[in-house]
């Protein structure tokens, strides 16, 4: 079954990627001919693609077209690159005045992705490159993302998760766990992982949001356990982390709750 669904997604991107600015009606005779596949199979394609909104079709002169549609998907990497580019000089500051590697994240279903990696002398054993994939449910920067996401969007994802074996010792059942987790990060403002992904690695990470007050992406800091306790995390650390947050929000448009740093309870004397 995975194999048929991997089939079906490349046959679906092989028939959006068939159109371009040179041909931009293509009638399904000749959109049979570009990708390789019978009408009858391209048929059915095009009309799962269609029902999503993605492809038009033109009853008069019987030829098929991408809609606006398809411009979210090149939006939506856009503006990460934006982001990227925006972001970086506040997490070169924050890296220069800690000495820490900073990472800013982005959610992939049930992946997190670095968008940009800013890397001090110290080396992690922790993926922290512009690429990276970490697993969502057990880092600090997915836990950020998922807990400040609508509760529409969370839903499915958490679906995901729990069809995943080894997610269930930490999600619990029906992910109460996470959802308890998730809560406790919405109410501090930040997420801690202390060695829960990786022995002798913790970390914190914080929000960053849009104009629209939607969370758009994540900033961490991962450090070595033996050189950082817990304690001196939090109390050294974490302050600055959250006015970074506090100002890529801002530069994003972010107006409300702007003094993120100020209202979340950070621990002292651990």
């Amino acid at each position: 079954m995975r194999a048929k669904l991997t089939e079906s997604v490349e046959r679906a991107f092989m028939i959006l990627e068939a159109f371009s600015p040179g041909t931009p009606r293509i009638a399904l005779q000749q959109l049979s001919e570009r990708v390789d596949l019978p009408k009858v199979t391209i048929f059915r394609y095009i009309r799962t693609l269609e029902g999503l909104g993605y492809i038009h079709r033109d009853p008069a002169s019987k030829t098929y077209n991408l809609t606006p549609r398809v411009m979210l998907l090149g939006y939506t990497a856009l503006a990460s690159i934006d982001l990227r580019e925006f972001a970086l000089p506040y997490l070169q500051e924050l890296s220069r005045l800690t000495s820490q590697n900073i990472n800013l994240g982005i959610i992939d279903k049930t992946d997190v992705v670095y968008i940009e990696c800013v890397k001090s002398r110290r080396r992690l054993h922790v993926p922290n490159y512009v690429g990276s994939r970490l697993n969502i449910y057990r880092t600090s920067i997915g836990l950020v993302l998922l807990a400040f996401m609508p509760a529409a969007d969370l839903a499915p994802i958490i679906e995901m998760i729990l069809k995943t074996p080894d997610a269930r010792q930490y999600l619990g059942p029906k992910g109460k766990l996470l959802s308890e987790k998730l809560r406790k990060v919405r109410t501090d403002g930040y997420a801690v992982n202390d060695e829960q992904f990786i022995t002798g690695s913790r970390g914190i990470a914080a929000p960053i949001f849009d104009g629209k007050g939607e969370i758009e992406a994540a900033i961490n800091m991962p450090v070595f356990s033996s050189e950082v306790t817990l304690e001196d995390l939090l109390d050294e650390y974490l302050p600055s982390l959250l006015e970074t947050a506090r100002k890529i929000s801002e530069g994003r448009g972010y107006r409300k709750g702007l003094q993120v740093a100020e209202r979340v309870n950070v621990p002292k004397g651990r």
